[in-house]
This record gives C-alpha cells, structure tokens and sequence, in this order.
C-alpha cells in the first residue's frame, strides 16, 4: 500500500540517521538479477487520468488498481493482464455520487481469487472481490468516525484475510484493522497508531506497519505482529526528533520480513529508510545516495529475492527507482526510470517477473496530466 496525495499525512520533519547492515544471505536468490525493467502502457485500456496505486500477479497475470480521474472526480479503477494485454475491468461500486474514490491495494491469491481495497467517497472502506468471472462489491463493517480508508490487504487464504487502514475520529487519526474473507468480516481493535499502512503474513500471522506521533510531535515507525488476540509491538530503530513514515511490507520465511518508507529532512529533502526482520529483530539497511530527494514506498519478496520501489525528485523532476536486495546490498534494477517524469507507488513479484505500477506526467498541460505508468521485465 503506498503513498498518494489522497490519503498521505503531511508532517514536518527534521533530518535522521539509522545504521547499515549488509543484506547477504537474505531471501534466496533467483533470476530477478536478469530482469530489466521496460516502462511500457502496452495495450493499457485508459492511460489519461489514470493514477495506478497497486499491483499483484500470480501465474502471469497482473491485477494494477487506482483510481481514474476527471476533473474534481475519481472513480475506482482496476485493470487485468490477461498475459497479453491489458483490459479495463467492470466494478460493482456503491450507489450515489463517487467523489473522490480510488482503490489502494491488491491481494492476488489465484487467478480467479483477487480482493482490491481502498475508500468510497473518501469516508467508507472499499472492498471488491474477483471470482474469475466478474467484480463485485463486498459489505465491510464502518470504523466508525470519517475518512474510513483501506491501504492494505493480505492473509492466509481467501477466508483469512487481513485489512489495515485509518479513520479519523476526535480530530485525531487511528489505525483501523478487519479481520475475515468468504464469510464476512468484522473489526479487530488495532495497534496504538496513528495510520497503519500495510500488512503482511509472516508464518501465519499478521504483520502491520505505519506510524504513530511520538511526544516529541514526529511520526514515528509502528510495526506490531498479531499473537493471540494481541499485537505485539517490535521495537524498531529510530532517531528521536524525525519523521519516519513506514509505507510498505513484505514477509519470507523463518520469520525474515522487510519494511520501507522514509524520513523527511525537510528543508533538505526526503531520505529512504528499509528495515529487515531476522531472528525476531529489526535493522535498519543503508540504501545507496539516489541522488536527490527519495522515497521508498513498496516492497515485495518470494523466494527469488526482494524489490524494493519508490521515486526520486531532482532538478524540478521525479523519476521511478526500483532497488534489489543482493549479496552486496542494495542494487539498482536496470530500466527504472528510464522514461521520467514518473514514479512508482508499488511492485510485485511473481516467480522472477517484476511487476511496478505508478504515475507518469503528461507535460504540455498547465499542471501536467496523470497518466498510469506500468514497468514489468522486458
């Protein structure tokens, strides 16, 4: 699940530091180390408009999810590559105006067994399921308050499925978790947190991440792993007196996971933070300078490795980066970024193809277009 002006909490920040470790022996490798990445919409259905938020694939097909803009209003968006080109697919959607409202994740558990989530008109959580035949628009419980908004889904199976978001309520943000599938859902009390942004399974359990206010007024970095009926909050490194914004999870085995997001150090621009999970604790791992004002948002991991994405700002412009983890540390996916102005807002693995979705600008308009960017191995 991965940041969008629609959703993001803004936070002034000051700079942070965090200790490196190497990343060998993380995650087997496999062949995504052949994989170059070829920023391409192919036969995409409705690129104009289109601000692409997420993306999964399984079995070489690939579901991406946003939102379709035009002027003030943004419809829910999903579109499918069947393996050889994309098409726009029919939504079940809730009656009434649409407003502003946008899918932000995906969960990809069989061709024929996908969940997209994110938020109606701002205010109500989204959920839609795909049987392999058709969309259809699922009945979730209200968190209660306003700006009820799902940024992330994954689970076991499609009877176990976990959702994490927000809501506002008081004048103040919190995290907001259900908990269910096939049978219906219900409402799980979360972590103490201001947003929760992503989960992932790790081992069978759920593993969430996002943020909370500190004392000191900063965003600081929640992960917390599902035990019983209680989370567990993991102590995470930080440095006091910064924002750290958690935006992106993934789980492999053995109890490794990765998170990534980064720091504001505003006036100076933004830095990418990852943390990696081995033996029951977190460290932080140096990314490599990107060259200007970064940030990771997204990260995926199967047995063939992890990748990592974001976007980079320099010069008055933005491009894609897509990082992968080696014996080395941290490497540069060849293609990302390769047709700027972009930027990417998640990536997906299936077996060793790399699937990256996001936002491009069309330049000539007097504030540039959006159009939908998609990156896969070429």
């Amino acid at each position: 699940m991965r940041p969008t002006p629609l959703r993001l909490l803004v936070v002034i920040a000051t700079s942070a530091a965090f200790v490196g470790v190497a990343v060998s022996g993380v995650f087997a490798g496999g062949d995504l180390a052949a994989c170059s990445l070829v920023a391409s919409e192919r036969s995409h259905p409705n690129p104009l408009g289109t601000i692409l938020e997420a993306v999964d694939a399984v079995d070489g097909q690939a579901w991406a999810v946003g939102g379709h803009v035009v002027g003030p209003v943004s419809s829910p968006f999903i579109q499918r590559w069947d393996g050889k080109k994309w098409t726009e697919q029919q939504l079940q959607v809730p009656p009434g105006p649409i407003g502003i409202s946008s899918l932000y994740a995906v969960k990809a558990f069989s061709p024929s067994d996908v969940w997209a989530v994110g938020s109606w008109m701002g205010d109500d959580p989204l959920v839609e399921h795909w049987d392999g035949d058709r969309w259809s628009l699922v009945t979730v419980p209200t968190f209660g308050g306003s700006e009820n908004i799902l940024t992330g889904v994954d689970g076991t199976s499609p009877a176990d499925l976990w959702l994490v978001g927000q809501r506002r309520y008081a004048a103040e943000m919190h995290g907001a978790v259900l908990h269910g599938g096939t049978q219906g859902f219900q409402l799980v009390t979360p972590p103490d947190v201001a947003v929760l942004h992503d989960v992932a399974i790790l081992d069978g359990q759920p593993l969430v991440e996002g943020w909370r206010i500190a004392s000191d007024g900063f965003a600081a970095p929640v992960i917390a792993l599902r035990t019983g009926d209680t989370w567990q909050e993991e102590s995470v490194p930080a440095t006091r007196g910064s924002n750290v914004f958690l935006t992106g999870i993934a789980a492999g085995t053995g109890g490794d996971a990765w998170a990534v997001g980064w720091t504001d150090n505003s006036p100076n621009g933004d830095s990418p933070v990852t943390y990696r999970r081995a033996a029951g604790a977190w460290t932080a791992v140096a990314v490599p300078d990107q060259g200007g004002s970064a940030r990771l948002v997204s990260v995926a991991s199967n047995p063939q490795g992890t990748v990592v994405a974001g976007s980079v700002s320099s010069g008055g412009s933005s491009r894609a980066i897509a990082l992968r983890a080696s014996d080395g540390g941290w490497t540069a996916v060849p293609g990302a970024g390769s047709e700027p102005p972009d930027t990417l807002a998640s990536v997906a693995l299936d077996g060793a193809d790399i699937w990256g979705v996001g936002r491009a600008v069309v330049v000539g308009a007097t504030y540039g277009v959006p159009s939908a960017r998609v990156y896969s191995c070429g």
